[in-house]
């Protein structure tokens, strides 16, 4: 394992949920319909257990040269190979594409069954559980996550009703689970030329099946990447599908900015271009018709404060898991 990847590694807590990918799943919540679902930063994997079998392989991530070379791995060690006949049957080995697959299904189990993966004990939790109070910079974070007329949070980010895996529905997700088009800005700490030059989430590199060259209809899904949950949200040190914010504030300063002034964001090779991590005919795709991008322009007031910013991050602090409500402290 010797090779950088070129996308931000997505938490596995809170995936259970995510239903799989519908290029036009309908919002329970009566929104536009769109695409949606599915594990990865494109959507590609139709359930958690293929999402683990593409990292397996994956050259920069675990990087095993192929489904035989980690079968092997596995027969080499007595505990696994015994683990795996008692669960899978005694023949499980017989074909190493059954025991490949069969770790998939072991390693979604893992993720689906064990609580640690979805435990919900943030201090938001305790409090929708009517078991503790927020502080008032907490209750006014919420207030403006939940304006629809200014930050808008809630409109992707929602703790109300949304798709579930299987068909149903669930809420408290802090995700709608759809894609979406934010232009976000270029990480010049990438290394893009094994992928062409750009990464373009639901249309490709990586995703094929919705590029442009199936259908030129497809280009309006160029530059859409998943909705990422804000449950734990404050521990990440990486933000967006390409890592390109190191902060919980900057994140909120390029939303609540990104169109006021844009050379803060926006750095391309051949002058300072909005939306520069995309070509010029996708730019079209992205959303500037929703709150907070609806209301920017050059010279603009940003929809929030400086003060409010905080709030704002004061309130995304009680989505992380692992509150206490006794002491009233988060674990590290």
């Amino acid at each position: 394992m010797d090779r950088l990847g070129f996308r931000a590694t997505p938490s596995l807590t809170y995936i259970d949920q995510i239903p799989r990918f519908n290029a036009d799943l309908e919002n329970p919540d009566g929104s536009a319909s769109g695409p949606a679902g599915g594990q990865d930063w494109d959507g590609r994997s139709s359930s958690i257990a293929d999402q683990a079998l593409r990292v397996l392989t994956t050259r920069y991530e675990m990087a095993n040269r192929n489904e035989d070379a980690l079968i092997r791995r596995v027969r080499a060690r007595p505990d696994l190979a015994t683990a795996y006949r008692q669960t899978f049957g005694p023949d499980i080995f017989d074909e190493p594409h059954d025991a490949f697959r069969a770790t998939g299904s072991a390693l979604e189990a893992f993720i689906l069954e064990d609580p640690s993966f979805h435990p919900y004990t943030s201090k938001y939790d305790f409090y929708s559980r009517g078991l503790v109070s927020l502080t008032p910079q907490e209750t006014r974070g919420m207030a403006i996550f939940n304006d629809t007329e200014r930050a808008n949070c809630v409109q992707c980010h929602t703790a109300g009703l949304g798709p579930a895996r299987g068909g149903g529905t669930t809420s408290g997700q802090f995700s709608d689970f759809f894609l979406r088009n934010l232009g976000t800005p270029r990480n010049p700490a990438i290394d893009y030329r094994d992928i062409g030059g750009r990464d373009l989430g639901l249309c490709g590199p990586l995703r094929t099946d919705l590029s442009p060259t199936k259908s030129a209809n497809n280009i309006r899904y160029c530059g859409m990447f998943a909705t990422s949950t804000l449950r734990n949200t404050a521990t990440r040190k990486v933000f967006f599908h390409n890592g390109v914010f190191r902060s919980l504030r900057d994140v909120i300063e390029f939303y609540i900015t990104r169109d006021i002034t844009p050379r803060r964001w926006f750095h391309a090779h051949d002058g300072d271009l909005p939306y520069d991590d995309l070509p010029p005919d996708i730019r079209r795709n992205v959303d500037r018709a929703d709150m907070p991008f609806a209301a920017q322009h050059p010279g603009a007031r940003p929809v929030i404060a400086e003060h409010q910013v905080d709030d704002l991050v004061a309130f995304l602090k009680t989505l992380t898991d692992g509150y206490d409500p006794k002491t009233g402290k988060t674990a590290p």
